[in-house]
């Protein structure tokens, strides 16, 4: 048997069967309905995150599961005193990395996304604002009409509040400081306000 403290690597799958897949979905079945839920107000003594979808449970208080072993894609993972450091070098570099892994497969890797079906972050800081609104579209997700660079979009994305506070405020840093965008950076404590 194996114990779900080992899923404590940050992992993700390269790219979800769909966009707008929650994530938990993915899951083995015995987890996701078991653990399907994530505790925001901080209560939670113990968190695990899926190898294979990235997804942070609350494991308190642990449980044991057979799971199978997950041998796909896995997003690797800093030290925390690493993910401490919040600064432009390092919330751009990790940054890359999450953006990579989850939402490049819509935004593509230029940033442009794919027309009249994922809208462009490249050149879009007027709509996805300033730090607050930006972390709020991450943690959140967004569904319904929009209109961004004068091109309608009525899809959904899902919310990526999963991910820490240190990996939002990390990819939204990227993407307003991507392919010309010159947005400033969002801080891990701007996200914790959004959730």
């Amino acid at each position: 048997m194996q114990n779900l403290t080992a899923f404590t690597a940050l992992g993700a799958l390269a790219s979800l069967a769909a966009c707008g897949q929650r994530p938990y979905d993915l899951d083995e079945p015995e987890i996701a309905a078991r653990y399907a839920h994530v505790y925001t107000d901080g209560r939670c003594e113990s968190w695990l995150v899926s190898a294979r979808t990235g997804y942070r449970y609350c494991a308190s208080p642990a449980v044991e599961v057979d799971v199978p072993n997950y041998d796909g894609p896995i997003l690797a993972t800093l030290p925390k005193e690493v993910e401490e450091i919040v600064d432009m070098p390092n919330l751009m570099a990790r940054g890359e990395e999450v953006y990579g892994a989850y939402c490049q497969t819509c935004h593509q890797a230029d940033g442009k996304g794919l027309p009249s079906v994922y809208p462009p972050l490249a050149g879009s800081g007027s709509f996805y604002g300033d730090a607050e609104k930006h972390a709020g579209i991450i943690v959140k997700g967004l569904a319904g009409p929009i209109v961004v660079q004068g091109v309608s979009f009525d899809g959904a994305m899902a919310g990526h509040g999963f991910l820490s506070d240190y990996e939002i405020a990390a990819v939204a840093t990227y993407e307003r400081q991507s392919w010309g965008n010159e947005d400033g950076m969002v801080t891990p404590d701007v996200v914790a306000a959004t959730r």
